[in-house]
């Protein structure tokens, strides 16, 4: 029963995946699987013909399920009734979330709030089933503009949403308050949890109290945040079977303490657990573990039972029919392959006698499971968190989860003997986010080994099975599958070291610049600027709990999944913000060998963060300018500015020469047409087949003579969608067009990549 359920979900996987992402690569799997089924299991027709049914079934669901979700709006409307289905967020200035129109599409609202009196106004009205009259426009969502980066068109799409409102004004005087449905009464009544925990609580613990109760990780200081997901800690603070285990026996065992029958108490948790689905925020985890607790009790009543198994199948099998798109979320993913493996590996990890040697082979097991996914989506993995897992599950299951509930009881019911409580629950968390931080700097924290490609996922996933499989008989027999496992992964982590492709990307960091230039072999991993915005003073109100950074949020994931552990040179042109405003961010979270900057601008860099923080890291800084040069993986890169000291900023950019994958480069930084002319009398003979064209198009820059000279073939614009420059600027783009110069440009192509392979290469737009 069991095998035929795995084997049925299977299907049922394939049916989905083969309608929402269709290529050769998906027929082969699904050859190869019921080439599986026919030859190896030796299935009969009866029963092979149910897994083409089920295939065709779950092709059907997810087709359905598309096509009713095609919009109905043309991107021209302005006027809306607006009703509030999902918690909004409002984080400083921002209102977001996800509304229902008048015409029963989902939207995603964007509002700009004006005053902190209108923020502390709409934390008081905003609830759930609210309907208000709106003005606005509706925009499409951005696609993926960088590779391997994150596509919120595909996200929103995923869950029904074609458009982003972006909404001039919400009349909130003329609002309605929705029907009091039993489901928008419970919504609300998480919004007001959130909200008293939000007041209540220090800030240390408040977010994570949030988390373990409501299931909403917003509110997590982002360090923090980020030191839980690289250590493999975050699904402590995803609420889970553990936390429904627990909940459930507690309230089974009060209830049957104060003389409730056990049919009656299953029956109370039968009403329960869907309240609570609600109340958590209904996250794929969630959603699965009620559902299994759900069916466990229901077959209960009628004095059935079914493994543990069988009811993570036909969870999954239900949840894919009713929502296929629920198998690209990542909660949803982990969360089913995670307890499947731990149920079926229930008779490795129970052979041990000793309880701490159980917990680390279940943490082990968890890890091995999730690392695939892991990989494909984020790139990197620890396996310090194996060890650590063995610490914190028992802390967070044993004492925080049940002390945060009692801590947040106790003080609505009785405020005075709550706040020790919250006193000591505040304490308890400091000491472990500490602990977590200092682990998180250790070496192997978290080690990067980039997305892998398709043979290597399909590989891992066939020696973790054939691991676990073999394990089970004996670990001696599994020791084949070991060394396979770790051979792929050697593999891996040095892919950039076996790979004779090189690669020049303009990275698409909106209005800035960022160059990523990646040598054969791994012989040079080069970044020229690091993008960066330009800051203004705000309010204390108005202040995002986590700003945007390029580094941070674009390149360094980037570098990640490319399989890149550190910088050999990160070249900063000038020090406009565009340029140099993510240097910080980028030098604190990952390796780089050596700065480079432009001679005579020596003073401009003297008082910016990131030059005390490379001098605390002994990362290397140079001064470079014409003249200069080095040849490293075959490859020539030669400074042909600055000269001297330049009044202008811009003139004053480091302006390097190159020949790469067979064509010669120069990379302009924010070069104007007055530095054009000193370039052009320095370098009378100057050719480049391609040119990174000076500050964005601007008009002060790329002049006709520069052209003339020059003689490209193609031009690169970096500059951000819809800015308020207007860059580029026609008259570049007309001095182009009239000398048959191909144009690529960042805020209309995305990132623009050349791979090249020797002295031959082709470009590529990341969006077609």
């Amino acid at each position: 029963m069991e095998r035929h359920l795995l084997l049925l979900a299977l299907s049922a996987t394939f049916g989905v995946a083969a309608h929402s992402s269709p290529s050769i690569t998906q027929l082969i799997i699904i050859t190869i699987f019921l080439c599986f089924l026919h030859f190896t299991l030796g299935l009969d027709v009866k029963a092979y013909s149910l897994h083409l049914v089920v295939m065709m079934i779950f092709f059907g669901a997810a087709s359905y399920s598309d096509h009713r979700s095609q919009t109905i709006y043309q991107g021209t409307e302005s006027r809306f009734a607006i009703t509030f289905t999902d918690q909004p967020k409002i984080d400083g200035h921002s209102l977001k979330g996800f509304i229902a129109s008048e015409k029963g599409e989902r939207l995603m609202l964007r509002y700009k709030i004006d005053s902190e009196q209108e923020k502390e106004n709409l934390g008081r009205l905003l609830q759930i089933g609210l309907s208000c009259p709106a003005e606005g426009s509706l925009s499409i969502p951005d696609t993926q503009r960088n590779e391997n980066g994150f596509d919120y068109q595909r996200y929103l799409k995923r869950k029904s949403t074609h458009w982003i409102l972006k909404a001039d004004s919400i009349t909130f005087q003329e609002c309605i308050e929705g029907g009091n449905s039993i489901v928008h009464s419970i919504r609300n009544l998480r919004m007001k949890g959130i909200a008293y925990i939000g007041r209540n609580f220090p800030k240390e613990s408040s977010g994570f109290v949030t988390a373990l109760i409501f299931g909403d990780q917003g509110y997590i200081d982002e360090d923090d945040l980020t030191n839980y997901q690289r250590l493999g800690l975050v699904h402590l603070l995803a609420i889970s079977g553990l936390h429904v285990s627990f909940l459930t026996g507690m309230l089974f065992y009060l209830g049957i303490r104060i003389g409730i029958t056990r049919e009656r108490m299953t029956i109370v948790l039968l009403i329960f657990l869907p309240v609570y689905m609600l109340l958590s925020g209904g996250s794929p985890s969630v959603v699965r573990s009620c559902l299994m607790a759900m069916l466990f009790f229901f077959l209960l009543l009628f004095k059935h039972r079914v493994s543990a198994a069988s009811t993570i199948g036909l969870v999954y099998i239900a949840l894919l029919l009713f929502q296929p798109n629920m198998l690209y979320d990542i909660g949803f993913q982990l969360s089913f392959a995670v307890t499947f493996s731990i149920l079926m590996s229930s008779s490795i990890f129970l052979r041990y006698p000793q309880k701490t040697l159980q917990l680390l082979i279940i943490s082990l097991i968890c890890q091995l499971t999730a690392l695939p996914i892991l990989l494909f989506h984020f790139y990197e993995a620890s396996f310090l968190g194996v060890f650590l897992n063995v610490v914190y599950v028992p802390l967070y299951s044993i004492l925080l989860l049940p002390f945060s509930l009692i801590a947040l009881t106790c003080h609505l019911l009785f405020p005075p003997l709550g706040e020790p409580l919250i006193s000591i629950l505040n304490f308890t968390f400091i000491l472990c986010n500490k602990a977590a931080d200092a682990a998180s700097n250790l070496p192997l924290a978290s080690i990067v080994f980039g997305k892998p490609h398709f043979f290597v996922m399909a590989l891992l996933v066939t020696s973790l099975l054939g691991l676990y499989l073999t394990w089970e008989e004996s670990f001696k027999k599994s020791k084949w599958w070991c060394g396979m496992l770790i051979v792929l992964l050697l593999f891996q982590y040095n892919i950039q070291k076996l790979s004779p492709f090189g690669e020049v990307q303009i990275i698409d960091v909106g209005q800035g610049d960022s160059i990523l230039i990646i040598l054969p072999f791994n012989r040079g991993n080069y970044l020229i600027d690091t993008g960066g915005q330009i800051t203004f003073p705000i309010e204390p109100w108005a202040q995002k709990r986590k700003k945007f950074n390029t580094a941070d949020d674009i390149i360094i994931p980037l570098l990640k999944s490319k399989g890149i552990h550190q910088l050999d040179k990160l070249i900063l042109t000038h020090a406009d913000a565009d340029h140099v405003g993510s240097a910080k961010e980028l030098i604190e979270h990952f390796k780089v060998e050596e700065i480079i900057i432009g001679g005579g601008s020596e003073e401009q860099y003297r008082d910016m963060d990131f030059v005390s923080i490379a001098r605390d890291k002994k990362v290397q800084l140079s001064v470079s300018k014409r003249g200069d040069s080095w040849v490293a993986g075959g490859a020539l890169f030669s400074v042909l500015h600055p000269h001297e000291e330049e009044e202008n900023k811009n003139d004053s950019s480091i302006v390097l020469y190159s020949e790469l994958g067979g064509l010669s480069w120069i990379f302009a930084g924010d070069l104007e047409e007055e530095g054009e002319g000193k370039l052009m009398n320095a370098f009378p003979r100057l050719r480049a087949d391609i040119l990174k064209v000076g500050h964005h198009g601007s008009k002060t820059s790329t002049s006709a003579p520069f052209l003339l000279q020059l003689q490209p073939k193609a031009a690169l614009i970096s500059a951000g969608k819809d800015n308020r420059y207007g860059h580029p600027h026609k008259s570049v783009l007309g001095n182009l067009e009239t000398n048959q110069i191909h144009v690529f440009r960042t805020d209309e192509d995305g990132s623009i990549i050349y791979k090249y392979y020797k002295r031959k290469g082709t470009f590529r737009k990341t969006i077609p």
